[in-house]
């Protein structure tokens, strides 16, 4: 089976649709997510698409650069 996680560029937190405990989603977090998916042995990660989105082709570019621990 292969598992892929997903990167919530449109925000994360607690609770889902609010504010309410929230994490600030920036490149930095989304670097962090990226290497924790290939340091775990994931497949691959989602990145989603969307208006409320950041622009998936931007941030995946952004993280293929990153080096492997």
């Amino acid at each position: 089976m292969e598992m892929f996680w997903y990167l919530p560029t449109m925000g994360d937190g607690r609770y889902l649709g609010t504010s309410r405990g929230a994490k600030i989603t920036d490149l930095h977090y989304f670097r962090q997510i990226a290497q924790a998916v290939d340091r775990l042995g994931y497949t691959g990660m989602l990145v989603p698409t969307g208006h409320a989105c950041e622009d998936g082709w931007i941030v995946a570019s952004a993280l293929i650069q990153l080096p492997r621990d």
